[in-house]
Formats: C-alpha cells, sequence, structure tokens
C-alpha cells in the first residue's frame, strides 16, 4: 500500500501526495517509513527558507517568489509552518490563504502545517515532509517558519538557501536577532521598504552582515504587493544555489547527525518512562529539589550499565 502511493507520488499525484503528507502528520511510524523508502533515492529539488519576526510579510513575498518560478515552467513545493497553541494544542494554518491564486496551478502544491513540538524552528515532522517533496520532483521547495527570534537558527540547516525577511523600524528586534539568525542568512529581504526608515536599517544590516566563503550576503530591498521588486530576490537566490559549495554539503551531513541524535535521546526517554521505575523516582527526586540533575543522571546510567552488564552475562 505505501510503495503504492510512492509510486504514485513519484508520478506526480498531488493527491496521493496531500494524502500520503496528512498520514505523515497523524502516525509517526507511517512516517519513518517513509524516510526509510525514499532517504537514499536521488533528488533535484533545492530548498530556499524564508524566516523573520511575524509580521514582515513573509507569506506575501513568497507568493510573488512561486509566482516568478511557476512562470518559468518549475514545479514548486510550499510548506507553511504555522504556530501551535501552548493552551489548546491547535494551530490555524492561515498563510496558505494569501497564496490562493496558485491552488489551481498544477506545478504548485501548498501546505501548512503546525511547528508541532519545535515551536522555535522546524520539526522532525516538516524535515521528514520536506524529504517526500523533493522525492515528488519539486524543483524548489519553499519553506516559511513560524515567526522567529534570536536563536531560531535551525532553520539555516534545513535549507540550501535562507531568507532572512525584516522590515523597517524594527528598534530593538534587530538587536535581539544579532547573536543568532542574522549571522547564518544567506540573503537579507528588507520587506515594505516603501514606508520610512528602509535606508537606515539597510545600513545598519551592511554594518552587520557576516561576509562567506565566496559569497557576500546582499541586501535587497522589496514591496511584496509589487511583483517587479522580488524580481531581483529570484535572480539573488537562484545565484546563491548555483553555488552548491562544500560547505552545504557539511552543514547537511551535520545536521543529518544532530537529527540521529535528536531521535536516539527522544527514544531512549520513551524507553525509560516505560520500562524503568528507577526513571520516574528520580526525576520525583529532582522534581522536589531532593536530588540536582547531574547526580540523578549518573545514577540512571550506572543503573543501565549493570543492567547491560546482566544481560550479557
Amino acid at each position: 500500500m505505501l510503495e503504492e502511493s510512492l509510486e504514485k507520488v513519484r508520478n506526480g499525484d498531488r493527491v496521493a501526495l496531500a494524502k500520503l503528507i496528512t498520514e505523515m502528520e497523524k502516525n509517526e511510524e507511517i512516517r519513518k517509513e517513509v524516510v526509510r523508502k525514499i532517504f537514499s533515492c536521488p533528488v533535484k529539488g533545492k530548498v530556499i527558507c524564508f524566516t523573520g519576526p511575524p509580521g514582515v510579510g513573509k507569506s506575501t513575498l513568497i507568493d510573488q517568489v512561486v509566482s516568478i518560478l511557476s512562470d518559468e515552467g518549475k514545479k514548486i513545493g510550499v510548506v507553511l509552518v504555522d504556530p501551535r497553541s501552548p493552551y489548546t494544542g491547535g494551530a490555524l494554518l492561515g498563510d496558505r490563504v494569501r497564496m490562493q491564486r496558485h491552488a489551481t496551478n498544477p506545478n504548485v502544491f501548498i501546505r501548512s502545517l503546525s511547528c508541532a513540538e519545535n515551536p522555535e524552528g522546524i520539526s522532525r515532522t516538516v524535515k521528514d515532509i520536506i524529504k517526500l517533496l523533493a522525492f515528488a520532483g519539486m524543483d524548489y521547495i519553499i519553506v516559511e517558519t513560524v515567526g522567529t527570534g534570536q536563536i531560531a537558527v535551525e532553520v539555516s540547516f534545513v535549507c540550501h538557501t535562507s531568507v532572512l525577511v525584516l522590515m523597517p523600524n524594527m528598534g530593538d528586534d534587530i538587536q535581539m536577532m544579532k547573536a543568532g539568525i542574522l549571522e547564518v542568512a544567506d540573503i537579507y529581504v528588507i520587506n515594505k521598504s516603501d514606508i520610512e526608515g528602509s535606508d537606515i536599517m539597510e545600513a545598519y544590516l551592511r554594518d552587520n552582515v557576516e561576509h562567506r566563503e565566496g559569497w557576500i550576503p546582499p541586501i535587497i530591498k522589496t514591496v511584496g504587493y509589487n511583483r517587479s521588486t522580488v524580481v531581483p530576490l529570484v535572480e539573488k537566490i537562484k545565484e546563491h544555489l548555483e553555488l552548491q559549495s562544500c560547505a552545504y554539503r557539511e552543514k547537511i551531513r551535520g545536521l543529518l547527525k544532530t537529527m540521529f541524535l535528536d531521535y536516539v535521546d527522544e527514544q531512549c526517554v520513551k524507553f525509560l518512562k516505560r520500562h524503568g521505575d528507577i526513571f520516574e523516582n528520580l526525576a520525583k527526586k529532582v522534581e522536589t529539589c531532593h536530588m540536582d540533575y547531574y547526580t540523578a543522571t549518573e545514577i540512571l546510567f550506572q543503573y543501565l550499565k549493570k543492567e547491560v552488564l546482566k544481560d550479557e552475562s
């Protein structure tokens, strides 16, 4: 059944793609099986991440980028990551409303997803769905993150090109990002540049942009609803994508290793919760300040070592 669905996805069946993404969201086991089957398949899709604070116009900007690329006959997958309520666990998933004109375009596939377990970055589910979109034959995969803060730099490790979108008169918001996302973007965009303060922001960015080996991150001024101002941004994205340096390959290797270690951590905790009373006992002691977490961790691993040795003997 899964093999049949993947074959349909590979052949461009958008209904099958949408259904499989839904299954991957609902069922972790299906998601893992999909990744196992497609992990080593050759893909051509380039991943472009748009990030930045809430309200800077990321969705409107992406709408124009999608329009320009689709007019060139490119296949584009769009993943819009929305914030999840910490109280209800729900997500509005409303960013796609701004892109309704692409709903009937056979070359454009748009999907809204919750940020799930990673409110400051890209969840494991989203990363796996990006792989599926690449498997589906997309030329470009565009990802819009939730509104970022200072530390949400993970986005730069899941894409070929990261675009940081800002707007004039952000004041202290820029200072907050200086030691984080501001350092890792490949392209900077000052959107809504028709309002006062865009020149000041451009001067600030030029003083703070970090130059990379073989690439000087450009600063592009745009007005989201004006297509002509977005064309230079698309040109710079293509220019950066053509670099395909060794640095990118190393970055992806580091990401895969990090994903592996994160998943190991997650599964170890699940295992301990299911099979070890000692875990709950130690957790309770830490919660009630009867033991520090360093000591509790050392006791836990000493216990696990004894169990392993017991099994081996």
